[in-house]
């Protein structure tokens, strides 16, 4: 192995931008399609760093390098006609990024302490945001940093990310992350009146930042966070913090929590037209992963190696209601219909394994299934969560609380 010349002091500082453009997706930088112009521009450089950072490693580089392999021929070989080069390359272009950041973090000095302050500086920097775009709404005035905004839903507002709901779930991993690194490192649970007495700026800052956002997908992230406290001893405790905020979701009238309860509750019935009753937009997160389930068929070559890059829009607005010719979705399930089963399985498992964590299995999974399955691969959420998790496992590795 060949170790990087770029110094770990710099190296570190590299590793903060670089993530921070994966974690942050500001107004004046959306493009089309609500794309992070930095990001790309961050993207598109990343190579020159692997010049610098000559260092191969096998378990995250190998599946990477054959799973884009198999995202540029299988639709080039098996369906030509389909081929459109700047999807492809766009997704090419995350997992490049997220190869460079691991090499870029493997070289770095950064330890657990340093983490826990970029992850709570990142925490506030949402809350601040998201409060001074409140303060806006109060007073009329232009509103800082929007995007995707509707006046009709006045305080449904995007912070740092180009959407409410993308950052409800970036506050939520960024929680999540910052409370399992802190655990970790103290080698003790967790326990909510200690954290809230000991860290009681950083939950003002996101529970408020969760509460008022009125994302239906941040009370749902909210809860996933949450259920890491759950145990016998703190069920007293959690019950009462989930009665403040049922309170506080009442006096403000908060639709988006009810929207939110009456989608879970259709989601089990898998009836997609309940479904859609429910909650409109939170069900079109759902149903496409559903319609390309049923697109799969294993005993055709196409199941095994796509059928063309595009395929689901052109079915999908016959199979949901209310949505537009052309409209695709489907998280990783779409890739399995497009690209084929087999990049699907590699990415499928390369994904979970990564955010996978034994000592919180069901909160890892949610949040692999919400913001990685269902998600799909050329959105930079998706990479972010990511990128979180094998940060979370590599920093544990450094300060040797992981194996």
């Amino acid at each position: 192995m060949v170790l990087s010349s770029v110094s770990p002091n710099i190296s570190r500082k590299i590793f903060i931008i670089g993530t921070t453009l994966l974690f942050i997706s500001p107004a004046f930088a959306l493009g089309d399609g609500a794309r992070n112009l930095l990001l790309i521009i961050a993207m598109g450089i990343s190579p020159i760093l692997f010049l610098f950072y000559p260092i191969i490693k096998i378990k995250t580089d190998l599946p990477l390098i054959i799973f884009i392999l198999m995202s540029i021929f299988f639709p080039l070989l098996n369906h030509p006609e389909s081929m459109r080069w700047s999807t492809v390359l766009y997704g090419c272009m995350f997992v490049i990024y997220f190869m460079t950041l691991t090499k870029v973090l493997y070289i770095s000095d950064i330890d657990a302490d340093g983490y826990l302050r970029f992850l709570k500086v990142l925490i506030f920097a949402y809350f601040i945001v998201l409060v001074i775009q409140q303060i806006c709404v109060l007073t009329g005035l232009p509103i800082l940093n929007v995007s995707n905004y509707n006046p009709e839903t006045p305080w449904k507002l995007n912070s740092l990310m180009s959407e409410p709901e993308h950052s409800g779930r970036m506050m939520a991993i960024l929680m999540y992350s910052y409370l399992t690194i802190k655990e970790n490192v103290t080698r003790k649970v967790l326990i909510l009146k200690e954290e809230w007495r000991d860290d009681k700026g950083v939950w003002i800052a996101f529970l408020w930042s969760m509460i008022t956002m009125m994302s239906a997908g941040a009370y749902l992230f909210l809860l996933i966070v949450l259920f890491k406290f759950f145990n016998r001893k703190t069920l007293f405790s959690l019950l009462i913090l989930l009665s403040i905020i049922i309170v506080i979701v009442r006096i403000f009238e908060i639709d988006s929590f009810m929207r939110t309860y009456r989608l879970a509750v259709a989601t089990f019935s898998f009836d997609m037209r309940e479904m859609v009753r429910a909650d409109h937009s939170g069900a079109l997160r759902i149903i496409p992963a559903m319609v390309c389930f049923d697109q799969i068929n294993l005993a055709s070559f196409d199941g095994w190696f796509g059928k063309g890059i595009d395929f689901i829009s052109t079915i999908m607005s016959k199979s949901i209601w209310g949505v537009q010719q052309g409209y695709t979705g489907g998280g990783l399930l779409l890739y399995a219909v497009e690209y084929g089963f087999l990049p699907f399985i590699l990415i499928t498992l390369f994904s979970f394994k990564i955010c996978y964590d034994t000592s919180n299995k069901i909160a890892s999974i949610a949040f692999w299934f919400f913001s990685v399955f269902l998600t799909g691969i050329n959105l930079q959420i998706t990479w972010a969560v990511i990128m979180l998790f094998y940060t979370n496992k590599e920093i544990l590795k450094r300060c040797h609380c992981f194996s």
